[in-house]
C-alpha cells in the first residue's frame, strides 16, 4: 500500500513493530535516524496529525522522531569530577593522531588496559564490537562525548575497573616568607601545580589538563592550605612538578610571585616527599635574597611505604647561653642529614629558658643512607621579623649511631654564640652547653630479650670498671635472677 511515507516509512513501522515483540530491545538513536530519514517533502495527515503537530511550531513529527520518542528512553546523568577526568585521561592516551577520534582497534585496546578483557572472558570480543557500534555515531570513529557514554556505562556496571586511582597524592599545606604585592604591605596568595616534563635543554612542557590551585587566602605573606589534589591522571614517571605562587587581583590578571619545579626523582620513591621547597622570587621589587619557602607533601600511590629507617628524638638541652635582655632564650633544635636539605625538621619553640626541653621523635624522610652523617643546630626563635640566632651546633656521625643499639646520651655543642661570656656556674668560667639525643636505625635495634642481655651487660661493665680504680678484686659473680 501506498502511505504517506513510502517504503522507507513502511519498513521502519516493521521494523519498530519488530522490536516491541522483544521488550528488552530497543531502537538506538543513530540507527533510527539512520533507517528513517525525513522525507524531502512533508505531507499533512489531515484530523490525525494534529497530535503529531502539538509541541513542535505546527511542524509535523517524522518518522524517525516518532519512532525515537517510542523507542528510546533519554536519561540525563552527572560525571564526578573523577570520572570526567579519567574518561579525557584515557581518551587522550589512545587517542594518538590527536584528530579527537577513537578507532575500533584503539577502543579494544582501551578495554584491555582497563582489565574488562578479564571481566568478560570469551564474550569481550563480541562486547567490544557492539560497544563500539551502538555509541559510534558513523560505525568508523567515536568522538569524545560518545566515549565518555561509554565510559559511564562501563563505571556502572564494573564500579571497580572505573575510575581508576590517580599516580600522585598532592598535599599544598603552606608559605612563608613571600614578598608582598599590595599597597598594603600583603599579598593574596593562592598556589598552583601541574604536572610537567623539562627537557635537557631546559624547555618546560606542561600538561595543562593535570594543573590545580589552592583557594586564596587574602592579605598575608604566610598563607596556609592544607589542600589535597591529585595528577588528574597527568603523571608519567619521570615528569617534575612545576608549582607557582600567584598573587590574586579581583578584576585584574593574577601577578606571579615566585615558582619552583620539583623533579620527580625527590618524590618518586618510598615514602615520597615531605619538606619544605624553596622558590625563585619572581617579584621585581622584592628585597634582595628574599627565599619564598613552601611546604608540600607529594606521595607516589602504589610503591611500597615502609617504616623509615632512621628515628631520631630530641630530648633536651642544658646550659645555653642566654641571649634575650631577660637572661632567657625561645629555642628550637633543627635536625637534618648533612648535605640533604629536604630531610631538615624543627622541634616546637620553647619559651623563656635556658634549658629546654622538647621530647620530639622525628625520622629522616626516607633520605637516610648508609654513610650519612647528623648535624643539630639550637637556635633562637626571633620571631616573623627577628633573626634566629645559633645557639649551638654538634655532629652525630654515622658509626656513633649506625652500630646496634643506636646513639643515646648527650653531646657538647660547639660554634656556641657568646661562648666568651664568663659563667661562673662551669668549672672554665665558660658556657658548654649539651643536647641530649637519641638515633638509631630500625634494622639496627635489638629485640627485647636482646636488649635485656645488652643492658645487663653494660651495667656489668660499667661496675667492672669502676672495682677496677679502686679495688684488685674481681667483679662478683652474679646469679642468673641478678
Amino acid at each position: 500500500q501506498e502511505g504517506p511515507f513510502g517504503r522507507r516509512g513502511r519498513a521502519v513501522s516493521a521494523l519498530a513493530a519488530a522490536l516491541a515483540e522483544f521488550p528488552g530491545w530497543s531502537l538506538s538513536r543513530h540507527c533510527a535516524m539512520a533507517v528513517a530519514r525525513p522525507a524531502a517533502k512533508r505531507q499533512t495527515l489531515g484530523a490525525s496529525t494534529d497530535k503529531a503537530l502539538s509541541g513542535l511550531g505546527g511542524k509535523a513529527k517524522t518518522s524517525a522522531q516518532r519512532i525515537e520518542e517510542a523507542t528510546v528512553q533519554k536519561n540525563q546523568v552527572i560525571m564526578s569530577d573523577i570520572q570526567c577526568w579519567d574518561a579525557e585521561a584515557l581518551f587522550r592516551q589512545y587517542d594518538s593522531e590527536r584528530t579527537q577520534l577513537l578507532s575500533r582497534g584503539s577502543l579494544v585496546d582501551l578495554l584491555r588496559e582497563i582489565g574488562l578483557d578479564k571481566k568478560l572472558g570469551d564474550s569481550f570480543t563480541a562486547s567490544a564490537r557492539l560497544a563500539f557500534d551502538a555509541h559510534s555515531a558513523d560505525s568508523h570513529f567515536l568522538g569524545k562525548a560518545e566515549f565518555k557514554q561509554l565510559y559511564y556505562h562501563i563505571s556502572h556496571w564494573h564500579p571497580d575497573l572505573l575510575p581508576r586511582e590517580t599516580s600522585l597524592k598532592i598535599t599544598l599545606m603552606s608559605a612563608r616568607d613571600l614578598p608582598s604585592t599590595d599597597s598594603n604591605g600583603k599579598s593574596d596568595p593562592f598556589c598552583t601545580v601541574v604536572c610537567c616534563h623539562v627537557h635537557p635543554d631546559g624547555k618546560i612542557e606542561t600538561k595543562g589538563w593535570s594543573k590545580s590551585s589552592t583557594k586564596v587566602v587574602e592579605k598575608t605573606l604566610a598563607p596556609w592550605w592544607g589542600e589535597d589534589f591529585t595528577d588528574k591522571y597527568g603523571y608519567v614517571e619521570g615528569d617534575s612538578l612545576l608549582l607557582q605562587l600567584y598573587d590574586w587581583d579581583q578584576g585584574d590578571k593574577s601577578e606571579l610571585i615566585a615558582r619552583a619545579i620539583l623533579p620527580g626523582t625527590e618524590f618518586h620513591r618510598p615514602g615520597g616527599f615531605h619538606a619544605t621547597l624553596p622558590m625563585t622570587c619572581m617579584v621585581s621589587d622584592a628585597p634582595r635574597g628574599l627565599v619564598p619557602l613552601l611546604s608540600l607533601r607529594v606521595v607516589v600511590k602504589g610503591l611500597p611505604v615502609p617504616a623509615p629507617r632512621l628515628q631520631i628524638k630530641i630530648h633536651s638541652a642544658v646550659g645555653l647561653p642566654p641571649i634575650d635582655l631577660t637572661g632567657k632564650n625561645d629555642c628550637t633544635c633543627t635536625f637534618q642529614i648533612v648535605g640533604k636539605s629536604y630531610s631538615r625538621s624543627t622541634t616546637k619553640t620553647c619559651f623563656k629558658t635556658c634549658d629546654p626541653v622538647w621530647n620530639e621523635n622525628f625520622d629522616g624522610k626516607y633520605r637516610y643512607e648508609d654513610g650519612d652523617n647528623l648535624v643539630f643546630e639550637v637556635r633562637t626563635n626571633g620571631g616573623k621579623a627577628g633573626k634566629n640566632e645559633l645557639l649551638g651546633r654538634c655532629v652525630l656521625t654515622n658509626n656513633e649511631f649506625s652500630s646496634l643499639g643506636g646513639w643515646h646520651g648527650d653531646m657538647p655543642l660547639i660554634d656556641v654564640a657568646r661562648a666568651m661570656i664568663p659563667n661562673p656556674d662551669t668549672p672554665n668560667g665558660r658556657h658548654a652547653p649539651k643536647l641530649k639525643v637519641s638515633a638509631w636505625l630500625q634494622d639496627m635495634m635489638p629485640d627485647d630479650d636482646e636488649a635485656f642481655v645488652m643492658r645487663a651487660q653494660g651495667i656489668v661493665n660499667a661496675a667492672t670498671a669502676l672495682l677496677s680504680e679502686t679495688t684488685p678484686l674481681p667483679p662478683p659473680a652474679l646469679s642468673q635472677e641478678e
